[in-house]
């Protein structure tokens, strides 16, 4: 009977334990969240193996990253074309590029049935020689081996293009912005990013002032989208704060005491390859906004 007692003890508090581990699991951070595990077999395959993704993370994703009637979605390793062809219901035009011939088969034949095919196009192609500069928007899910050999090759894309990838990440890459969507008992991650253009180095330019026109000096370093730096004027450095770089578009401000009184400038530009055109808001006893245009010197 004591056995018997103990034993029933024992059972509770397993009980009661696994009621308090499902409820912090349920309350976890996205960044602490376990995503829905591969096995070991699909994870040392060499290529990448087809698993479905849930609809309802294709509907996190699409959302992730705006997709309107304006975009040009490509699904890498797009099985059975079910990204492509929700993309297209919301207007956009969609490419698909798959390697087993079974599923781009199947993905025609779901294009159609879906009243979709006159906007998406189903390819059996390598990824990694497939050209990627006509999208506006890349879906993944892919093996994180691959993510990161990919990509070298995202960053090159044009400043502005959407990233989304389903429950791997790029490593130092880190994403603008990180979903979890829960499907049954199990959470994935959806990860996006927008490619950063290519700011470091020196900038110039002239700006007038009360005074006369100044020369101004922006030193920019940056690691993928994470950008800092400074701004001289004259023979003053100022360091530069809130510094945001998001696709080709750059803005940080500059904080100064002048004469007593703290200056602030916000900038706000566009990158065109070695040039940054916008304006900057300054603050002080004579607020007023001014056009900037600045070229890369190095």
């Amino acid at each position: 009977m004591r056995l018997k007692r103990i034993f029933g003890f024992l059972v509770l508090c397993v009980g009661v334990s696994s009621v308090f581990i499902w409820r912090e699991s349920q309350l976890a951070p996205v960044s602490q969240a376990e995503p829905a595990p591969l096995s070991e077999e699909v994870l040392a395959q060499k290529d990448v193996p087809y698993v479905p993704t849930p609809k309802e993370v294709v509907t996190k994703m699409l959302q992730l990253a705006s997709v309107t009637k304006d975009d040009v979605v490509y699904d890498l390793g797009s099985g059975d074309g079910r990204l492509v062809i929700e993309a297209a219901k919301l207007g956009a035009k969609g490419v698909g590029v798959e390697l087993n011939t079974r599923l781009v088969v199947e993905s025609r034949e779901n294009a159609i049935s879906a009243g979709v095919r006159d906007r998406v196009r189903f390819i059996e192609q390598d990824l990694f020689k497939t050209d990627l500069t006509p999208a506006t928007v890349i879906t993944l899910y892919l093996l994180p081996k691959v993510n990161l050999q990919l990509r070298p090759t995202l960053l090159q894309l044009k400043p502005g293009t959407r990233l989304v990838s389903h429950q791997f990440d790029m490593r130092e890459w880190k994403p603008d912005q990180t979903e979890l969507v829960q499907v049954g008992s199990r959470p994935h991650l959806v990860y996006y990013w927008v490619v950063p253009a290519q700011v470091s180095g020196t900038w110039e330019w002239n700006m007038p002032t009360a005074s006369g026109e100044e020369r101004y000096k922006l030193q920019l370093t940056q690691e993928f989208q994470r950008v800092k730096g400074t701004l001289s004027i004259g023979d003053r450095i100022i360091k530069l704060t809130d510094a945001k770089l998001t696709g080709d578009r750059l803005s940080f401000k500059t904080v100064e005491s002048v004469n007593g009184t703290e200056v602030t400038m916000q900038f706000d530009g566009k990158i065109q390859e070695d040039a940054i055109a916008g304006s900057v808001d300054l603050g002080g006893n004579q607020a007023q906004r001014r056009d900037w245009v600045a070229k890369r010197q190095s």
